[in-house]
């Protein structure tokens, strides 16, 4: 099912449906059967397990409610609460039904509506989720197939592969801060002291004492044994940032500090392996994806961010219809919250998928760095003249402008076009040039007026004073247009 439904659409699509709205539990899941005018079939919520069994107890008392109320189709709505529904959301759709989910910001700010009371409770909460339903306030389940569904896989793998390497990472850094200090000093800004010469230094020698028992020549030894190329320079380094914080190094519990380095190491080398495999396995799907190939050629634009992207989305053909549905998605949609003579600022909504807005910010700033039209591009939204955009708006404007170039590239089956980019910005300028243009010439027609009403008539100081006015107006037109903006306006004859 697309996104591409209006509220009252949505209301439509199910108002001769019978409505079953579940609250969905790690153990059970809670039921209430409704229809479109929040008529309450079962006063008593109805109790499921969350299981096999559960679900066929569930489909055989739908089929009855259905029976006994004259429906021939249900819908079934539910909250996407952590990965409870998961199942039983994948069961319903493969079986043909429709299903539904709803915010959960919008569940719990509906409770009272219920009956009146801010009490919260599993009688409560399915009811909540119904009269969402009828209001149109959900969303259509959407279940990625094929390559999507191995993407979407693959991506968060990966990402939990990461954060259990950045877990240990942080560890390692925790234990050499305090057992070791100087150390990290001795290593570069690649890898660092996760690299495999720092490793193999670590593996044998956990505290300044044993480094300094090594000394240069095992340390050497350390590296070629391993087969790797270490220098004796940074090995002298090591010798001396480690002999000249030894005084400031925490030594106590040593063997017990032995053990946690060893097991740290063994940790960080596991999750770095398996970051690696989930990285390749990435590489591979990603390539399969249409439309995947064009934003790989855009510069700055890493697998990951592509594979993200899609992972979030899915089929974008499918799914939406405009590029200002996957902003909303973003939740990067502008909002104002005003009420009387209040007005208040224009903000982000933030309703939306926190995960692509972070992959949005991390490629734009690659982007920035590496591809000179998005750096124009930026700095024109920062520094024209009608409505200059501060950095962070700016920001937003050009997370906006990515994904609108992305839904075109993947849905148009084209390549990334620079110049179209940046032509964005001329027809922005030639705009507004042209409509100086038009005012310049309207006031040329009203000059022209002026002076033919004049003709064969002496000119006194108001006259002189009224051409003073227009030839002021035109020139500030043309200052205008050369800035990029219209400012001037056509002062009129009749009061002139």
């Amino acid at each position: 099912m697309s996104m591409h439904y209006t509220v009252n659409q949505k209301i439509e699509q199910v108002k001769n449906k019978l409505f079953v709205a579940i609250d969905i539990g790690k153990l059970f899941f809670h039921v209430k059967y409704m229809d479109h005018s929040r008529t309450v079939y079962n006063k008593k919520t109805y109790r499921f397990n969350n299981s096999s069994s559960g679900f066929e107890d569930l489909l055989d008392c739908t089929k009855t409610m259905m029976e006994s109320q004259g429906y021939d189709e249900a819908v079934f709505g539910m909250e996407p609460t952590g990965h409870y529904w998961l199942n039983l959301a994948i069961k319903l759709d493969s079986m043909g039904f429709m299903v539904v989910t709803v915010n959960q910001n919008h569940t719990k700010n509906i409770e009272e509506v219920v009956d009146g009371s801010q009490q919260k409770d599993d009688n409560k909460d399915p009811e909540g989720i119904g009269i969402l339903m009828t209001l149109g306030d959900w969303t259509p389940y959407y279940r990625p197939e094929g390559v999507y569904a191995e993407i979407r896989k693959a991506y968060r793998h990966l990402e939990g592969c990461t954060e259990d390497t950045t877990r240990y990472t942080n560890q390692l850094h925790g234990y050499l801060d305090k057992h070791l200090p100087g150390y990290e000093s001795c290593f570069g800004k690649g890898k660092g002291v996760t690299g495999a010469l720092s490793l193999a230094v670590l593996k044998k020698a956990a505290l300044p004492e044993d480094i300094l028992d090594l000394g240069v020549g095992g340390i050497l030894n350390i590296w070629t044994e391993s087969g790797l190329h270490g220098t004796e320079s940074r090995a002298e380094k090591i010798i001396n940032a480690v002999r000249g914080n030894k005084g400031y190094a925490i030594i106590d519990g040593a063997e017990t500090a032995r053990h946690e380095l060893g097991c740290i190491i063994r940790k960080l080398e596991l999750a770095i392996e398996m970051e690696d495999g989930a990285e390749k396995l990435v590489r591979e799907t990603v390539v399969l994806i249409p439309g995947a190939q064009h934003l790989l050629k855009i510069k700055g634009i890493s697998y990951r961010t592509v594979a993200g992207f899609f992972a979030i989305v899915g089929d974008l053909e499918k799914r939406f219809s405009n590029a200002k549905q996957l902003i909303k998605l973003a939740g990067l949609n502008i909002i104002i919250r005003s009420s009387g003579s209040h007005k208040g600022e224009a903000q982000i909504s933030k309703r939306g998928c926190p995960e692509l807005r972070t992959a949005l910010y991390r490629v734009l700033t690659a982007l920035l760095e590496n591809t000179p039209a998005f750096k124009a591009l930026k700095e024109h939204f920062m520094k024209r003249t009608d409505n200059p955009l501060k950095a962070i708006q700016a920001n937003v404007a050009m997370c906006n402008k990515l994904l609108r170039i992305f839904y075109a590239m993947v849905t148009h089956d084209e390549d990334y076009d620079e110049k179209k980019m940046l032509g964005d910005i001329k027809r922005m300028d030639s705009t507004k040039v042209s409509s100086a243009v038009e005012e310049a010439g309207k006031l040329a027609n009203q000059l022209d007026l002026v002076l033919y009403g004049m003709k064969g008539e002496e000119m006194t100081g108001e006259d002189i004073e009224t051409i003073r006015k227009y030839a002021r107006a035109m020139k500030g037109l043309v200052a205008s247009a050369e800035r990029g903006s219209v400012k001037a306006t056509v002062p009129d004859a009749a009061s002139s």
